[in-house]
């Protein structure tokens, strides 16, 4: 992320976009040109070579990073009072564009939770899917299943575009098992980063193999 240093000083200056304040700075440096009614571009650069999260040890040390870093954009004055200002549909949106999708992780962790507690109870109760069905009870109905996958049904119109249907098919069924492996591990990962920052508060930084390619030199 490049800012320019002059601007930045005459607007609140850099402390909140350091990442020795906070771990997602490009986030706050965002907060504070928007609560200060400023504009600034954004510019995509794409590079060969750079994404290089996509291994499975790469990805947990990202996703860790990050949704550690979420906490600390949650509980902040910025968002708070950015909040107040954008109104309830900019909010949604702003919602969905920052720390939606690692909340999303961590609530889908608590519930499978609680769905695995609810139906050891049930069985405790001596109350199987067979009684529950006959009950009328909804939760004769495996949820989870059902739900996972509908969320297959995006990748796969993806895919039918890009390759045809034959192909998508095949592609979308062959990766089912490594994609739920992959899946529980990282939303366990999430959901854990998250407990434990909202927990101590602190928000810990991981190597993901990506160095600055600019060294800051002091006076």
């Amino acid at each position: 992320d490049f800012l320019d240093g002059f601007w930045a000083r005459n607007r609140g200056g850099m402390s909140k976009s350091s990442p020795v304040v906070n771990l997602s700075e490009d986030i706050f440096a965002g907060y504070n040109v928007r609560l200060r009614e400023e504009a600034s571009p954004h510019i995509d650069a794409l590079e060969f070579e750079k994404g290089r999260e996509a291994t499975f040890n790469a990805a947990s040390n990202f996703f860790s990073k990050i949704s550690g870093g979420s906490i600390s954009v949650i509980r902040s004055r910025d968002n708070h009072l950015l909040c107040e200002r954008i109104g309830i549909m900019h909010s949604l949106s702003f919602y969905f564009s920052s720390v939606a999708f690692y909340v999303s992780n961590l609530l889908i962790d608590w519930t499978i939770q609680l769905y695995v507690i609810v139906f050891i109870l049930f069985n405790l109760a001596g109350l199987g899917p067979g009684k529950l069905s006959a009950l009328g009870s909804t939760f004769s109905t495996e949820w989870i299943v059902a739900m996972g996958l509908v969320t297959l049904v995006p990748q796969l119109c993806e895919l039918v575009l890009e390759f045809g249907a034959v192909h998508a098919v095949k592609q979308a069924i062959g990766g089912i098992l490594a994609s739920t492996f992959f899946f529980i591990f990282q939303n366990k990962n999430i959901a854990e980063a998250m407990k434990e920052g909202t927990k101590t508060g602190i928000a810990k930084y991981f190597f993901t193999g990506r160095p600055s390619a600019n060294q800051h030199q002091t006076w």
